[in-house]
């Protein structure tokens, strides 16, 4: 892999790393903006179940702390206990029919429920997500809110519940026991809805459902749009970085080429220059190029006269050599004959008449054979003369007589 690399042109690889760089960069820039602009799409969905929470909970703060308290004071001689009007009695009745008013007027798609379990208007009762997050709140008082993005049938919600009413003394009239409860009321929605509640019980939860299907493909639209222009520009600048590439860098570089190669073919072209290219790189490149050619030039133009001077000064050492040489082998033959001398012996040896030893220079007197041997390179061999035997053992054989005193002393 390494060696077809070798093969490709160095434009080609830095254009094809610089489209692969480019298309990434591109890539995880349009992610980036994707995930952004749905993140603000999903901020934008958060501020809209604010104002309908904050809206609705102004509309029940107005019926419960004006509304009814100032109706009943002055109704209550002309009603009978009997009585229940939901139009102006029932502040959970009032914001869900604003609400759909609010819905006409504005032809928005958003949901809105203050979800009740065993709710008292059918249109209120709470689903399971919402129940569940009902008997959450009556088991934590610190719950307070839940707010997550939501796919129901297949289309993303920002879903938020929000902790609603909780049950109040006064609120007892009309959900303890269906027996105490406004007859009218009991008339109207029946006596098993809504009933048998308990002071400080969490009854109900907001539930708000923002749509943010329009909202992603709109942002879908806008990415789609923004790929196309930013792939038209990576294109342009693609296209432009290849041709300036190939105009400031790769040409010059080519060109220097072909001049070496011309040079490397046919020495005739040393010396010639190349103009300097623009940028402070390649006009190093190229003055360091021209001041290459120049001294090669120079060199070779003084390459004859180099070898000859360097030709003689190889001649010079050989002779210095070779008589150095002479005089190691006159020396040589000089050491062997001293050392022949040394090994000879020579003058006058003074000798022992009667027990033959000779003495050294040192006066002492040694058997001649171990003198004669420290002085030459004669070696001795002892054996015994005709005459010596004949004293020494007889007339006899006298190998035969030692060999038999050798085998009775075995014996």
């Amino acid at each position: 892999m390494i060696q077809g690399l070798k093969r490709i042109k160095a434009s080609i690889l830095l254009s094809l790393s610089a489209g692969l760089i480019i298309i990434v960069a591109g890539i995880v820039t349009i992610l980036i903006i994707n995930w952004q602009m749905k993140v603000y799409a999903q901020e934008e969905a958060k501020e809209k179940v604010r104002i309908v929470l904050d809206r609705n909970l102004a509309i029940h703060t107005y019926f419960s702390h004006q509304l009814k308290p100032t109706l009943f004071k002055k109704m209550e001689p002309f009603v009978e206990k009997k009585y229940f009007e939901p139009v102006w009695m029932s502040s959970t009745y009032a914001v869900r029919q604003i609400d759909k008013y609010y819905h006409e007027l504005l032809e928005s798609d958003y949901y809105y429920k203050e979800a009740a379990i065993n709710a008292r208007s059918p249109e209120n009762e709470a689903d399971e997500f919402e129940k569940s997050f009902i008997k959450e709140l009556n088991k934590s008082s610190e719950l307070i809110q839940n707010t997550r993005v939501r796919d129901i049938d297949n289309e993303p919600f920002f879903v938020t519940l929000r902790r609603g009413e909780t049950m109040e003394k006064s609120c007892l009239r009309c959900h303890s026991t269906p027996d105490v409860a406004p007859a009218d009321l009991v008339a109207q929605y029946g006596s098993d809805r809504s009933f048998q509640r308990n002071v400080g019980e969490i009854v109900s939860a907001v539930s708000i459902r923002i749509p943010l299907a329009e909202a992603y493909a709109n942002v879908n639209r806008m990415i789609l749009k923004l790929s196309i222009l930013f792939g038209i520009t990576l294109i342009v600048v693609y296209v432009l970085s290849i041709y300036f590439g190939q105009k400031w860098v790769f040409s010059p570089l080519n060109k220097i080429c072909t001049k070496a190669m011309s040079i490397a073919n046919n020495p005739q072209f040393l010396g010639e220059q190349i103009d300097l290219f623009p940028g402070r790189e390649l006009g190093d490149l190229t003055e360091a190029f021209n001041q290459m050619s120049l001294k090669l030039r120079q060199e070779r133009d003084h390459l004859e006269s180099n070898v000859h001077g360097r030709t003689q000064e190889l001649n010079d050492v050989n002779l210095q050599l070779t008589k150095e040489i002479d005089e190691h082998k006159k020396t040589i033959n000089k050491l062997k004959n001293a050392l022949t001398k040394v090994k000879q012996l020579s003058g006058l040896l003074p000798i022992c008449a009667l027990c033959k030893k000779i003495r050294d220079d040192r006066g002492y007197w040694n058997q001649i054979e171990s003198y004669i041997h420290d002085h030459s390179d004669a070696k001795f061999s002892h054996g015994i003369c005709p005459e010596c035997s004949d004293k020494q053992y007889g007339k006899e054989d006298w190998y035969i007589k030692m060999k038999n005193q050798k085998n009775q002393k075995e014996e």
